[in-house]
């Protein structure tokens, strides 16, 4: 949509729904489809996606945000805020329509199933994909490319791989675990007391400690053809993450 036009129709409705001692921006944010700031009295929407929206896609980003601007700030998106949203003739979602044009990075990962992420800047360390896994796993590395050139080995740490990742459903209570998580405790080896939805409960010498199952071994576990696991098991900072189905512009 035209920018000009798009700010037209933002500050009519504004007006159109009383929000007197408000005014409109655009701002420059990419991830982020509107914000309603309730210090300035203002409500922005994104430049660069709403140069892409239709008329329908920014209404709705503007409607949004003004109910948010109705409702005030300790309302989140809760049933008040929806209810008032619907009211307004948004839709009541949290993000914008799935289909939505979004704004692309430069970086382009993809996964070996064909799931595709990007970003803005230069990832630091090597990242997996977030469909295929729920944690760190090097059977979902993604691929980086940069403006259409693949990177190789982006972020590849050196010295020993990790160990093949535990699987949560396989252990059981009484276990004994090694903690993977670089840091004060890497190396740190405890008893499962418990097994969370995301995370092992471990029972060691200093208490019992909570670790997200995707940082942590079973002692010995090794690498096919690389020796005993006594490096870091997993490069300090990797993670999975979310395909871009899961990464609509949000609003404010």
């Amino acid at each position: 949509m035209d920018l000009d036009a798009a700010a037209r129709l933002a500050r009519a409705l504004i007006a159109e729904h009383g929000l007197r001692g408000w005014s409109f921006r655009f701002d420059r944010a990419r991830r982020r489809a509107g914000l309603c700031r309730y210090d300035r009295r203002e409500i922005s929407v994104s430049g660069p996606l709403a140069a892409l929206y239709d008329e329908a896609d920014v209404r709705e980003v503007v409607l949004h945000e003004i109910a948010h601007a109705l409702v005030g700030a300790r309302h989140g998106h809760d049933r008040v805020w929806r209810a008032t949203a619907r009211r307004l003739g948004a839709s009541g979602r949290r993000v914008v329509r799935e289909g939505s044009p979004e704004v692309e990075g430069d970086w382009v990962g993809v996964c070996p199933a064909g799931h595709r992420v990007t970003r803005f800047r230069r990832p630091a360390r090597e990242q997996a994909c977030g469909r295929c896994s729920p944690v760190f796993d090097r059977r979902h590395l993604l691929a980086w490319t940069h403006r259409g050139v693949p990177v190789p080995a982006l972020g590849e740490p050196a010295g020993p791989r990790r160990a093949p990742v535990v699987d949560p459903a396989s252990v059981r209570v009484g276990e004994t675990l090694r903690v993977a998580a670089p840091g004060r405790y890497e190396g740190v080896v405890g008893e499962v007391v418990k097994r969370g939805r995301t995370r092992f409960h471990l029972r060691v010498a200093a208490g019992v400690l909570t670790v997200p199952f995707g940082l942590v071994e079973r002692p010995g576990d090794v690498v096919a053809g690389e020796g005993p696991a006594c490096g870091r098991s997993r490069p300090r900072g990797s993670r999975a993450v979310a395909p871009a189905a899961d990464q609509r512009p949000t609003h404010g």
